[in-house]
């Protein structure tokens, strides 16, 4: 199993997580983004966006980090319990894997971006305002709960995590969000959690 990716991005990261948890080997293979090595014809073979990360399992090639958390929690999660396959629970989990792709994206990442690598075409003052409209939904969520979905950490907690985590550097404080700030600890205190590299 082999993973494209680079340790600054947090989509990159959510894989890196779920291996862990899953306690999976797999090699890492760095792509350059500044190189633009993800542009690359060879790259395009295994991706035609152009986008990391992608996942090289048994010949195949999957990309997208929310269908990645899908297909190893589909094919190495054997108990099912990071993304049950229950229709409601499984439907509450993708709502919030298209909450990552979508909101999260759009706000706490597009922040983060900003400032953190200087991307251009980043409306910063909009992106700041959705990003604290992003977290105060997942606050008020998780008012009444431990994780997003169900009774135990799923990879709809996977997905929102690491630019939650990293709201700092987007310049977005999270002291306005008790709620969140507690199950970012909860989630750093699940077996196997690892830290992103810096």
């Amino acid at each position: 199993m082999k993973l494209y990716n680079t340790v600054i991005s947090g989509n990159c990261y959510k894989i890196r997580l779920l291996l862990s948890f899953l306690n999976l080997d797999y090699e890492q293979i760095s792509v350059n983004l500044l190189h633009q090595e993800q542009k690359t014809a060879e790259f395009l073979k295994l991706n035609p966006l152009g986008q990391i990360p992608v996942l090289e399992d048994q010949g195949r090639y999957i990309h997208d980090s929310q269908a990645i958390l899908c297909y190893l929690a589909k094919t190495y999660d054997a108990h099912q319990l990071w993304f049950p396959q229950e229709t409601i629970t499984m439907t509450r989990i993708l709502e919030w894997l298209f909450f990552a792709n979508q909101r999260i994206a759009s706000s706490l990442s597009a922040a983060r971006a900003f400032y953190l690598i200087k991307k251009p075409n980043i409306d910063i003052e909009h992106a700041t305002v959705m990003s604290h409209a992003s977290l105060a939904v997942v606050n008020q969520h998780l008012k009444t709960r431990h994780w997003l979905v169900g009774e135990s950490a799923t990879i709809a907690d996977i997905a929102c995590y690491p630019y939650i985590a990293l709201a700092h550097q987007g310049n977005i404080e999270l002291d306005p969000y008790p709620d969140v700030q507690a199950w970012l600890a909860r989630f750093q205190q699940l077996p196997h959690f690892i830290e992103l590299e810096e």
